[in-house]
């Protein structure tokens, strides 16, 4: 076969692969993980609902987004313990990041990790690093194959990005609202 035939397979294969509307489909479905499992978590916790992150929605972007990273780099990762370091630091990095940005765009803290051990500014801590390491781990190696399979085998194509047009304008309105609520209104339940 000729050297070019194959380049260009492979490139629409990467493009395939890294279709923006897809990409968002799965932002949201981790999103969606992670604000399931923080709802739950922080519930138990207080003895009441909470609904946790940033948005009105049943969404924490910040899963979304690093999972997305997890899954990106989970190729370079060359055995189980890479791949749970190098998720440990995505989760690390994007909480750091994301923790510092809020706090300085909203004047709030939505966790708060200074009562934990080994803990930086009490944006990060070493127990909830391993802890997104071993979920970030287990999400890359067995959920989102599992997950990839379930949605590729039950949703056309079509149907998915469809679904992610509605879902993307929901997502725009609940981050704007969200974002007016804290910014104008002092919206100031973050627990």
């Amino acid at each position: 076969m000729d050297r070019g035939l194959i380049h260009m397979i492979i490139l629409r294969e990467r493009q395939k692969a890294l279709d923006i509307s897809l990409l968002f489909g799965w932002f949201i479905i981790y999103s969606y993980i992670g604000w399931v499992y923080e709802t739950i978590l922080c519930s138990l916790q207080a003895g009441r609902f909470i609904n946790r992150g940033f948005l009105y929605g049943p969404l924490c972007p910040i899963y979304g987004l690093s999972v997305l990273m997890m899954i990106f780099i989970s190729e370079r990762c060359k055995n189980v313990f890479s791949l749970f370091l190098h998720c440990a630091l995505v989760a690390s990095l994007m909480e750091y990041v994301i923790s510092l940005t809020l706090e300085n765009l909203f004047g709030m803290r939505w966790w708060n990790y200074s009562d934990k051990f080994l803990n930086i500014d009490g944006r990060i801590c070493l127990g909830a690093s391993v802890l997104f390491g071993v979920c970030g781990t287990i999400i890359v190696k067995f959920l989102h194959p599992l997950l990839y399979r379930f949605i590729n085998k039950n949703i056309t194509e079509e149907m998915a990005r469809k679904l992610v047009k509605v879902v993307l304008v929901l997502f725009v309105c609940d981050v704007l609202i969200s974002t007016q609520s804290y910014l104008f209104l002092g919206k100031i339940s973050i627990e």
